[in-house]
């Protein structure tokens, strides 16, 4: 990539510069290595390191995340490349004992302004074992031959990893299990009587449900890319939010001409607040479809953002883009889809 074109490349593959983009996948890994390692400096909140709100300019210095994110902009500055090419392995040369210190070579206007020292000999050395600790992760399933762990590759990765907070999708889906469980057995003692409204809701999602699952295989069709996959469940993520916000606005109505107070609440997934028992259901089971929105998103722009034409060999170019935790969650989402069709079609007619 041209010197020239180097920023706008950022703006069309991810919606932002290279600094803002390096800064949010910095603060990411932070977060992921604090989780995991116990690792918090002081004032350092995960809360903070992973969320995209309000930046802060410490007081004694560098925050990890700045630091991460000036590394990781020098490195795609350097090669010529977008940030979420970077090889993580390439970016550890930067840490180095003797590395030149990054302030002393390009650094961006936004990035002298984070905070004082950022850059330095001494806080470049102070995330080098973060920057470690992604590399040598140990995650669930290998990652495939000759794939090298970029940093977009990464954090992707960390994304759908099972055992933090930001990749707790398997809670996710047990809370719609749960949710689904609850239902069943409030129905079985009388405790819950779906309404028509209820039940036709039910029927129509299941339907849709089991076309959008449907085996393409069944019908002489070749089977979907993960993107296409994903996309449908980020969809179905919106669809059944969309049916249980009508369906608790509903209930709700109705249980104002009744004379009942409620309050507004969420989805209500431990049974907590006003959400009925089909609208808890709906909620969280949208909930686990949603949490590959973010991966969802960013993969399909990137897929248009590296040229006009499709790869040669799809399938090799998202072994090269989507980690194995995301397969995995995105089969477990499927397969949770499943069984919420059956159960919406076993609410609808029986």
């Amino acid at each position: 990539m041209d010197r020239n074109g180097w920023e706008p490349g950022h703006q069309v593959a991810y919606g932002c510069g290279a600094w803002e983009r390096a800064g949010h996948q910095a603060r990411l890994l932070v977060a992921w290595y604090d989780e995991r390692d116990g690792g918090l400096g002081p004032g350092v909140s995960p809360w903070f390191s992973a969320g995209p709100g309000a930046r802060v300019k410490w007081p004694w210095g560098s925050a990890r995340h700045n630091t991460l994110g000036l590394l990781f902009w020098r490195a795609a500055y350097d090669a010529g490349i977008l940030v979420d090419q970077v090889p993580l392995a390439d970016a550890l040369s930067y840490c180095a004992q003797g590395a030149e210190p990054l302030d002393t070579g390009p650094v961006p206007d936004a990035a002298r302004k984070s905070g004082i020292g950022v850059g330095s000999a001494a806080s470049v050395a102070g995330i080098r074992h973060v920057l470690q600790a992604h590399v040598e992760a140990d995650l669930p399933r290998p990652r495939p031959a000759g794939v090298r762990l970029t940093l977009g590759y990464r954090v992707r990765e960390s994304r759908a990893t099972p055992d933090w907070d930001l990749g707790d999708w398997p809670g996710a889906l047990a809370r719609a299990r749960r949710a689904m469980g609850q239902a069943d057995d409030l129905r079985e003692r009388g405790a819950w009587r779906p309404t028509d409204q209820e039940r036709s809701a039910g029927g129509r999602l299941g339907h849709d449900l089991e076309r959008s699952l449907r085996t393409p295989a069944a019908s002489g069709h070749p089977a979907p890319s993960w993107l296409e996959r994903a996309s449908r469940l980020a969809a179905t993520a919106a669809a059944l939010s969309g049916a249980a916000g009508t369906l608790l606005g509903a209930g709700r109505e109705e249980a104002t001409r009744d004379g009942m107070r409620r309050d507004d609440a969420g989805w209500g997934s431990d049974g907590r607040d006003d959400a009925g028992p089909l609208v808890r259901v709906l909620g969280t089971a949208a909930d686990a479809c949603a949490r590959l929105s973010s991966s969802t998103e960013e993969i399909g722009r990137l897929w248009e953002a590296e040229g006009p034409h499709e790869p040669s060999d799809r399938a090799s170019w998202e072994l090269s883009h989507v980690p194995g935790a995301l397969l995995e969650q995105t089969e477990e989402t499927e397969d949770l889809m499943r069984v919420l069709a059956a159960y919406l079609w076993v609410l609808a007619f029986r």
